[in-house]
């Protein structure tokens, strides 16, 4: 067998229209053995070059070819993010990314995210500008200062900690309120009617994520992607 042969057998069948069905009974049972298993021997780059190709093949290529000349946003300028950008197979799909949105402001202040190697240069701007209402993108970018930290919902990787309100020291500061884009060259009027493909992890940033990403008025499965 190659490696991942089962996640490969996954999307194929899902990308020739086949069906999935919650079975209550017990079909398969994997058994491991220490020095047996392929689990081990895996690369975590394979399995991301053949989910991003199955989302390639079954959300741009299908659901999303026509939407907005192609383009997209990705939520998440971390290093999830910017894998799932350099994992896109070609330099044509790479170029349908928009921008990166995030909410750690060191990461917006930079304006963009730059690769030489791939010819890339993706501006990064605040998640609220994807909100298809102006007063709730206001609303969202006022809300990420309000509870005293503009990181807040942000995964502090290594620590596996969310960052959260600290003293009042931080609520003092935030009442000078960054910019929600310092791209300049980027019209970011577009970003309500783009879809969006999340690249941040659920369930880890004490409710942040799923709260934010509830604010933007996306539909799951139609222009709302999970993807990490």
């Amino acid at each position: 067998l190659r490696l991942a042969e089962d996640l490969r057998f996954f999307y194929s069948h899902l990308c020739c229209g086949g069906a999935l069905r919650l079975l209550r009974q017990r079909l398969l049972t994997y058994r491991h053995r220490e020095g047996m298993s392929q689990s081990s021997q895996t690369p975590r780059k394979l399995l991301l070059h053949l989910r991003v190709l199955a989302f390639e093949r079954m959300v741009l290529e299908r659901d999303w070819a026509d939407k907005c000349n192609g383009k997209f946003v990705v939520w998440g300028a971390g290093r999830d993010g910017k894998d799932f950008v350099k994992a896109l197979s070609t330099s044509d799909a790479r170029k349908r990314v928009a921008c990166f949105v995030d909410v750690d402001f060191n990461k917006i202040k930079g304006g963009y995210y730059v690769n030489k190697e791939l010819q890339l240069r993706i501006p990064i701007v605040h998640f609220s500008l994807l909100a298809t209402d102006p007063e709730k993108q206001q609303e969202l970018l006022e809300q990420s200062f309000s509870i005293g930290d503009a990181n807040f919902g942000r995964i502090n990787k290594g620590r596996n900690q969310v960052s959260k309100a600290t003293d009042h020291t931080n609520r003092k500061k935030s009442r000078i309120q960054p910019k929600a884009s310092y791209a300049r060259d980027f019209d970011t009027s577009i970003l309500p009617s783009l879809p969006v493909v999340v690249c941040v992890a659920m369930y880890r940033t004490s409710g942040a994520l799923e709260r934010n990403v509830a604010g933007i008025g996306r539909t799951e499965g139609k222009d709302l992607w999970h993807f990490s």
